[in-house]
Formats: structure tokens, C-alpha cells, sequence
């Protein structure tokens, strides 16, 4: 173990009880995000083969239904099965579903293929969901700031690796018998888990039935929470014309590659190949671009990026015709809402009270998330369908270009609402120290902790040295608080030096 520390220290620190535990949970992501970016594709080319790509919002409409309903149904069924165990089983599982849609495919039934892109959708959810309850169980919030972007990112190679197997074996093996190959990796996957179950014998699982649908509070409280805060409002126009717009430019990518297809591309490697460069520039983002977006720049570029880049890509697509154009705007559009998109909506979040984060933040990422998608797929078959605009893949860039416009006026108003919140969080100590999760925050955060730390009352200076601790800005603490007049900022100051001394002899 101590030489894989060695070799992993340039990317992440490992004590030693943690090594081999890492590395497990790093190839249960790879594992799970390889077989998963095998079908992903698979699911919508054998949609559109079967009914045609103007089709596919109406299973979109369906999903924002039926999903939430499957998944309760699916978090009452876990709860039978053994607590600890319920990873690997259900992923044993879906192994098998996938088998047995491999015989079904067999049948030339149309039904299948609407089955299998609902299964994809469902298979998404409950990996991402599970990989995430195993890591917050394992780690503790200070352990997930230092070990959770080296475990995550075996998800973003793994996204490379399922997209290189489909485009390299889609034309040998054809598309059908890939579900054999998905379901072989999901097993390994499943033996993986058990690995890493068997060394942290001490976990509880209390979420593992959790799925990421819980709305936190129901319809009615969340929509007082809304009400009560243009704070929460502001981060839900966010993320809702984040959702509309990427299904505008999802529905442009697959008529394109339908019509392509039809003169003679393969579908199948279309599609995987955006996967595949999605993954790799997803990741280089992640690894490379995403810290130094927000240490740098601030929230508000980094709110810009997703709906500047929509904007760019719709007026490319409204003028080129060529395959390439809506490959670019849904690679852009995936890869930097899965890295600085992501980032920064957990920023956003970050200066509500701890008991309204927890309320307001799974209803807000997930149902209005799914809400905001059923919106873009109404709008869609309004737009696309013969009997309303009948518009053709180019000709939807003229939604992107308005949803660019509706978008940026809201990420502006986000900016301003942040800052001012958070500079009142700092008055209330909203902002528990203990359960910051984030690595690390925007430039005018930081700022504005640093500047408290010149505040004569000794509890703000106090409380922005816990947080800046948190987001492991420890380097910002000035020495010169060792001579501060309170007593207590001067030792809160020193526990910091000996946290350095501590840590210089340790490496």
C-alpha cells in the first residue's frame, strides 16, 4: 500500500488505511460509468431506428411520471432485501435485465426498444445514486473534500472506456449483443462492491434505499420555501433553463444523426463517439479547468459559461448543416454541465441555513430538474411535430438562441442574489463548517472570508476561520492573527500552525 500511495500522492493524499479502500471505490466508478456509457447510446438508437427521433419527447414527457414512480416502487422493494448488501444484488439484477432484454431484442418487437430506452434512464439513476451513498458512507465530510475527485473520476474514465468499446465493437459484434459485454462489466462491478463491503465492515447504509427522489418536503413546503426566498427561486430558473436547453440541443443531435444515418452513417457510431468525446473533455475540464474557473473568475463566469456556450453552438448549428455542429453543441453543452455547471450549482447552494438546504435542495435538484424537462419535451413536440411548427434540427437553434437570452438574465440575477446571501449568512452563521462537502469556492467568496478575518468582533473572525478551514483555504489565515487582542481568535489562529507543522512532518 505504500508504494500505490506513493504513486497516487500527485493526485490525491492517501493515509494508509485508506488506499486499497480508494482504489476499490475508484474501479467500482469506472466499472459502473463503463457499462452504463455502453448502452447509453444503444438506448437511443434503437429508439430512433424503431420510431423515429421526432418520438423521443414524448418518452421524455413520460419519464418525468413514471421514473419517480419506479423509483419509489424501487426504494420499497430494497428495503426487503439485506441493507449491506443491497448494491451488489440490485446490480446482479440489472445484469440479468440486460440479458433478458438481449433475448427480447431477438423478437423485432417495437416495444422493446421504448422499454430499453426507460431502462437506461432508470439504470443512470440508480448507479450514480448508489455509487454516492457507498462514498458518503465510507468518507467523512473532510475525507470526501480530499478522496472524492480521485474516486469520482473514474466515472469520467470510465465514460471513456464504455464510449471506446461501443465504437470499436458496435460494427464486429453489432449493437444488440453489447447488452452481453454491459452486463459482464456490471457483474464485476457488483463483485467490486462486495470488495469494498467486506473491508468497511462498519458501514450502516441507512440511505442505500435512497435513490436521489426524495423531494425533502412535500409540494406544498417546498413551494413556501420558494416563495419565501428569491435566493432558492433564482438557483430553480437556473437549473430549469439548464434542463430546457439541453433538451433542445439533445432532440437537435438526434434528428441530425437520424437524417445521417439514413444517408449511410451509422447510428450507433455517432452517437458514441459524442460520448466519447464528451468523456475526454469532461474530464481534462474537471481535472484542469473547473477550480480554476471559480478561484479565479468567480461564480458569475462560471454561471455564464453553459448559457454563452448554448448560444454559440445554436448559431453555429443555425448556419452549417453538417454533423459535426450538433456533435459540438451537445459535447460542449455534456461536459461542462457535468463539471462547471455542477460545481457551481453546489456553490450556490452553499449559504442557505443547513435546515433549508436540506428541504429545498432535493426537490429543487431533482423535481424541478425532471419538471423542467417535461416542459422542454412538451415544447419540443410543439416545435418539431407537423402539426405545430414542424421545424427541422437547424431550425430548433432559434429556442436555443431565446432560451441563451432567458438564461443569462437569470444566471446575472443568481450572481447578485449569491453574493448578497452569503454575506448574510455570515451575520446569521448559516453556514455549518463541519458540513461543507464542497473542495473549494468562487473567487468572491473567498474574498469576502478573507476580509472578515479584518472584523473586530472576534465571533465573525472566528466562524470565517472555521469556513475558510472548510473549503481548505487554511493558507489564507493570516499569521498576523497570532497577535490578535482576543485570546480566542489567537488560539482558534495557532490551532491552524499546528495543523501545518502536523501536516509538513506527516509528508
Amino acid at each position: 500500500m505504500a508504494l500505490l500511495r506513493r504513486l497516487l500522492r500527485p493526485i490525491v493524499e492517501l493515509q494508509e488505511s485508506e488506499a486499497a479502500t480508494a482504489l476499490l471505490m475508484f474501479l467500482y466508478s469506472f466499472l459502473a460509468m463503463t457499462s452504463y456509457n455502453i448502452l447509453k447510446p444503444l438506448t437511443r438508437s434503437q429508439f430512433i431506428k424503431n420510431l423515429g427521433a421526432d418520438n423521443l419527447p414524448w418518452v421524455l414527457l413520460a419519464a418525468g411520471v413514471l421514473i419517480g414512480v419506479i423509483m419509489q416502487g424501487y426504494s420499497k422493494g430494497v428495503a426487503l432485501l439485506p441493507r449491506k448488501w443491497v448494491i451488489p444484488i440490485t446490480q446482479t439484477i440489472m445484469a440479468g435485465v440486460l440479458v433478458a432484454f438481449w433475448f427480447a431484442f431477438q423478437t423485432k418487437a417495437e416495444w422493446v426498444s421504448v422499454a430499453f430506452y426507460f431502462f437506461g434512464l432508470i439504470l443512470g439513476v440508480l448507479l450514480i445514486s448508489q455509487f454516492w451513498t457507498l462514498a458518503n458512507e465510507v468518507y467523512d465530510p473532510r475525507q470526501a473534500k480530499r478522496i472524492f475527485g480521485f474516486v469520482g473520476g473514474g466515472s469520467s474514465l470510465g465514460g471513456i472506456m464504455g464510449s471506446t468499446i461501443l465504437t470499436s465493437l458496435v460494427g464486429v459484434l453489432g449493437p444488440v449483443h453489447l447488452l452481453l459485454v454491459s452486463a459482464a462489466i456490471l457483474l464485476f462491478c457488483a463483485f467490486i462492491v462486495s470488495r469494498v463491503l467486506g473491508r468497511e465492515r462498519h458501514l450502516q447504509l441507512e440511505h442505500v434505499a435512497s435513490t436521489g427522489e426524495e423531494k425533502g418536503v412535500s409540494g406544498s413546503e417546498a413551494i413556501n420555501l420558494l416563495r419565501n426566498s428569491k435566493h432558492l427561486q433564482v438557483i430553480a430558473l437556473v437549473i430549469g433553463f439548464a434542463a430546457i436547453g439541453a433538451a433542445i440541443i439533445e432532440q437537435q443531435l438526434n434528428m441530425a444523426a437520424a437524417q445521417f444515418a439514413r444517408q449511410g452513417t451509422d447510428l450507433e457510431k455517432i452517437l458514441g463517439s459524442v460520448q466519447l468525446w464528451l468523456s475526454i473533455i469532461g474530464f481534462t475540464i474537471q481535472i484542469w479547468l473547473t477550480s480554476r474557473i471559480h478561484r479565479l473568475l468567480g461564480i458569475g463566469f462560471a454561471l455564464l459559461i453553459l448559457p454563452v456556450s448554448l448560444g454559440s453552438t445554436a448559431l453555429i448549428m443555425l448556419f452549417n448543416a453538417a454533423i459535426w455542429a450538433p456533435m459540438l453543441a451537445r459535447i460542449s453543452d455534456t461536459a461542462l454541465r457535468y463539471t462547471v455547471d455542477k460545481t457551481t450549482r453546489e456553490i450556490l447552494f452553499l449559504p442557505l441555513p443547513s435546515e433549508t438546504k436540506a428541504q429545498a435542495k432535493p426537490f429543487i435538484d431533482v423535481t424541478m430538474d425532471r419538471l423542467s424537462k417535461g416542459i422542454g419535451a412538451a415544447l419540443l413536440l410543439v416545435l418539431i411535430k407537423d402539426w405545430g411548427l414542424g421545424l427541422t434540427w437547424q431550425q430548433l437553434s432559434y429556442a436555443s438562441i431565446t432560451m441563451t437570452a432567458l438564461w443569462i438574465f437569470a444566471a446575472l440575477a443568481a450572481k447578485k442574489r449569491y453574493l448578497l446571501s452569503f454575506r448574510q449568512s455570515i451575520e446569521r452563521k448559516d453556514v455549518v463548517a463541519d458540513d461543507v462537502r464542497i473542495a473549494g469556492a468562487d473567487l468572491q467568496t473567498i474574498e469576502t472570508l478573507v476580509g472578515e478575518l479584518a472584523d473586530p468582533n472576534e465571533q465573525r473572525v472566528i466562524y470565517a476561520i472555521d469556513i475558510l478551514e472548510s473549503l481548505d483555504k487554511r493558507s489564507l489565515v493570516t499569521p498576523l492573527l497570532l497577535y490578535h487582542e482576543s485570546p480566542k481568535v489567537r488560539a482558534r489562529s495557532w490551532s491552524l500552525v499546528t495543523f501545518f507543522i502536523a501536516f509538513r512532518l506527516a509528508d
